[in-house]
């Protein structure tokens, strides 16, 4: 049997989604670039924002940043996941989380407020299914943070229909191959709330499930104090992994690793001291044919790497840097401070200003 919620998290959670409905949707209409150019009204992007005084909410933007829908959530978002076959998309709220809310990025309408489970809480990821069918959520049991991906069938109203387990300890993003397999960051650490409880016996890894939760691969990295959280694929069978170490305070190993399927690791080059910069975190990650980006909000920075050499090339500052995607070619990069940087290529950027304070990922429309 599915756990159940309960009644205390429910009314919690639906008084928060009730004053949510409240406050209208924020309609910015056309936004002005830094540069004087009109920016589109239409959707590109979604992410997370900060509003001041404990007010959090979903923001849908143009390709620059600019935003053009605002909606309240119940609490802090984390990641956002978007179907492919419609104009839903799914925030998640921020580990340990209580609730996705799922809505439409066109008309900025709430479709549905979904609350954790008994003994269950979300960890801020998930992704639709390649036919849009499926929700595949990252979720924990909070007694042991014994991952859990939860499966939510979208044509009955995102109800919870499976859960796959058995590949680890605190699972953080789960990302859609082409293949239609999952890949999942498992950072390896059972938390209290958002306390680390085992340090010491860590067993971090990047798994691979089947839509039918099949574990069909599972690979460690070398040194055990590692944490794998965020994940990106270059559009084929590579995937991206963004770590956070746990270990020494003054040690700065490698935070970037390449995988394919039925291979091993292969991490991303930088001297000690630009991996310093990085102040042992690795936000959002995005990759195109020729380079990988990374943003760390902790060392408000952002690098650039060759997908061929892996050799660091770029080593920018940006304040509280969160959001990361590929958009037609293009990097796009948030900042917790309004900014937004569009970068094609190595030393090749520039920056508008936006009024939303982005907190952590961006998904690309």
């Amino acid at each position: 049997m599915l756990p159940m919620v309960t009644d205390n998290t429910r009314r919690a959670l639906l008084k928060a989604a009730l004053g949510c409905a409240a406050i209208p949707v924020l309609p910015f209409g056309c936004a002005s670039r830094k540069d004087g150019v009109s920016a589109s009204n239409y959707p590109q992007l979604i992410g997370c924002a900060l509003n001041g005084r404990g007010q959090y909410s979903a923001v849908v933007a143009d390709e620059y940043g600019m935003p053009l829908t605002q909606l309240p959530i119940p609490d802090r978002g984390h990641g956002v996941a978007i179907c492919p076959a419609s104009s839903h998309a799914v925030v998640f709220a921020r580990r340990p989380g209580d609730y996705f809310m799922v809505f439409d990025y066109k008309n900025g309408e709430q479709i549905k407020l979904v609350v954790k489970g008994t003994n269950r809480h979300f960890y801020g990821h998930g992704v639709y299914s390649l036919d849009g069918k499926l929700l595949y959520a990252t979720e924990g049991k909070t007694d042991s943070s014994q991952g859990v991906i939860g499966v939510y069938d979208v044509a009955q109203g995102y109800r919870k229909v499976e859960e796959f387990t058995g590949f680890g300890i605190g699972p953080h993003e789960v990302i859609i191959m082409p293949d239609g397999n999952l890949a999942i960051g498992v950072g390896g650490v059972h938390t209290d709330g958002r306390t680390p409880k085992n340090l010491n016996s860590m067993q971090p890894s990047l798994s691979y499930v089947s839509p039918q939760g099949v574990l069909l691969d599972q690979v460690e990295l070398l040194d055990k104090k590692l944490s794998i959280r965020h994940l990106a694929h270059d559009g084929a069978e590579t995937v991206l992994c963004g770590q956070q170490y746990r270990g020494e305070p003054d040690e700065y190993p490698s935070l970037l690793a390449m995988h394919t399927k039925g291979g091993q690791f292969e991490s991303l080059n930088a001297e000690p001291e630009q991996w310093a910069r990085f102040n042992h975190y690795i936000a959002s990650i995005a990759a195109s044919d020729d380079w990988i980006i990374a943003t760390s909000p902790r060392g408000n920075c952002y690098g650039i790497w060759s997908k061929e050499t892996k050799e660091l090339v770029e080593l920018s500052a940006l304040s509280d840097a969160s959001g990361a995607v590929l958009l037609d070619g293009e990097f796009r990069l948030s900042s917790g401070a309004g900014s937004v940087v569009s970068q094609h290529k190595p030393y090749e950027k520039s920056t508008q200003q936006s009024s939303v304070q982005w907190d952590n990922h961006w998904s690309a429309i």
